[in-house]
């Protein structure tokens, strides 16, 4: 009977202590966490609240609590910022030496003790409040919002630059040139895009070297995910615009050369995966391909009747390209 009670008594004190950890306290405050890997958010904003509860405890309430903690992921690396009393502190914890199961307990710890040397530091005299800055004649913009982000935690719009292969035509033919692209996420999954691309290139066929200019505009609805630094993306869209054809027949064919300009275009799909340098200043490097069918031909015929050059059927491109944030 003796070692089943103590068996017992085990059970039960094993069952509270779990029970306290899965259920934080409500402290009342509000941790965010930002681009870090989705086993360690999810368990951060528990684990936190839990050791800076413990540490409230233990300190007694000689000080207010912290407002917000946010804890922001770079590369094997986690930036803490701690709001007190209307001041931010902020520090540093390196992850890549720490097992996976324990970074979520070494962050909450290096949380607690962030907040434990904050508070501990000497106030700084306050002001007698006036009627200009008491809190109750601030105005709506000045006070805190309650359930605001942390800083940098939002995607930003993005101008990206880039050179651009692509295989078009009948017979196909590879053609230079370059895109610029502008997107805005509309949240971490959704990311539409407008691009505009110019290309340029020639072929020969039929006794002719055919010259070929374009100009097109498009537009892609990209879905995608982030994971670290690195964030992929698919895509639909289309793309129309249009093109320049100019035949100049070999010498002593007895051809006449003649241009012409119509316009071209279909729907494409877009893939692309991208590199991100920080968080702080998100500049980043992405390759992307696409392909298209051509729904809007444009055909170059010999004398009305023989296609010499034809923007038609399928499509495929390659773009690399440089971005920043703005």
């Amino acid at each position: 009977m003796g070692r089943l009670g103590a068996g017992a008594f085990g059970i039960i004190f094993f069952s509270a202590f779990v029970a306290r950890a899965q259920a934080a306290p409500d402290t009342g405050v509000r941790v965010y966490v930002a681009n870090c890997a989705e086993d360690l958010a999810s368990r951060l904003p528990a684990v936190v609240k839990l050791e800076i509860d413990v540490l409230l405890r233990e300190r007694g309430p000689t000080r207010s609590p912290p407002e917000t903690i946010a804890v922001r992921c770079e590369e094997e690396k986690a930036r803490l910022e701690v709001t007190l009393e209307g001041v931010s502190h902020a520090s540093t914890i390196d992850l890549h030496l720490l097992a996976v199961e324990h970074r979520a307990r070494a962050v909450a710890l290096a949380a607690a003790e962030l907040v434990h040397s904050v508070a501990g530091r000497p106030r700084a005299p306050e002001a007698p409040p006036t009627l200009a800055t008491s809190a109750m004649s601030r105005s709506p913009s000045d006070r805190p919002a309650p359930d605001s982000a942390p800083r940098g935690s939002s995607r930003r719009a993005t101008l990206l630059v880039g050179g651009l292969l692509e295989w078009r035509g009948n017979p196909a033919v590879l053609l230079g040139g370059g895109r610029m692209a502008f997107q805005y996420a509309l949240g971490k999954l959704v990311v539409p895009e407008f691009s505009v691309d110019a290309s340029f290139g020639g072929i020969h066929a039929r006794s002719a070297q055919v010259a070929i200019r374009t100009l097109s505009a498009a537009a892609h609805l990209y879905f995608g995910a982030t994971s670290g630094s690195v964030r992929w993306e698919l895509g639909p869209g289309a793309r129309f615009g249009g093109v320049y054809l100019a035949g100049q027949p070999d010498a002593g064919s007895g051809l006449e050369g003649r241009t012409l300009t119509a316009a071209w275009g279909g729907p494409e799909l877009r893939a692309r995966v991208a590199y991100g340098a920080s968080q702080l200043r998100p500049a980043l490097v992405a390759l992307g391909v696409g392909a298209g069918l051509v729904a809007l031909p444009v055909r170059g015929l010999l004398d009305g009747t023989e296609s010499v050059y034809a923007v038609e059927g399928p499509w495929m491109s390659v773009c690399a390209e440089v971005g920043l944030g703005l």
